[in-house]
């Protein structure tokens, strides 16, 4: 098989866990994953693992982002974004179902407990979650730029309070008025 990063350079076979083989490029450091060969890891795999916090995975990914080949039927890869706090694409095969994974990538998804999640990845309700994220993310940094840093804090704050207060509508009614102690 050849990596489809490298293009020159053949993959060889690993075992990536216990009962996942993967064809790694020891050049670029990429793995490609079979669908059959994933397919049948998880169903030995057991209940998918719960999800670690980003704080805990800390990879240098070598995410490529130049289009690739599928190595196995030469179909061009599709890229999706990973999100849940990694900020990187997998490239998954639409013919055939591979996976290709940069350098890292596997062991980024393995710090999060995602990788036995690779598969829901390529799903709308996956993807749709992480374009929510992004969105989040920006209006955090518009609010932040807005506001300034110090002010945006202490809203977030205030606003936090207000949410978990028992009378939280009362609370905005009399932010809101003009001249709450007008009758």
């Amino acid at each position: 098989m050849q990596c489809p990063v490298c293009k020159t350079k053949r993959c060889s076979p690993v075992e990536l866990e216990e009962g996942l083989r993967a064809s790694a490029c020891e050049t670029c450091g990429g793995r490609w994953i079979s669908h059959e060969d994933y397919s049948a890891w998880l169903k030995h795999h057991g209940a998918t693992l719960p999800e670690k916090p980003f704080s805990e995975v800390e990879f240098d990914v070598g995410d490529v982002q130049e289009a690739k080949l599928c190595p196995d039927c030469q179909r061009i890869l599709l890229k999706y974004k990973v999100g849940h706090g990694l900020d990187f694409f997998v490239d998954h095969c639409p013919g055939c179902g591979g996976v290709w994974l940069d350098r890292n990538e596997w062991q980024a998804l393995q710090g999060k407990n995602l990788h036995d999640e690779i598969h829901r990845i390529f799903s709308t309700s996956w993807q749709r979650q992480v374009r929510g994220e992004q969105m989040a993310a920006k209006l955090d940094q518009a609010y932040a730029r807005r506001f300034g840093q110090e002010s945006y804090a202490k809203v977030k704050e205030v606003r936090q309070w207000i949410q978990e207060h028992p009378q939280k509508r009362a609370l905005l009614a009399f932010l809101s008025d003009d001249n709450p102690y007008k009758i």
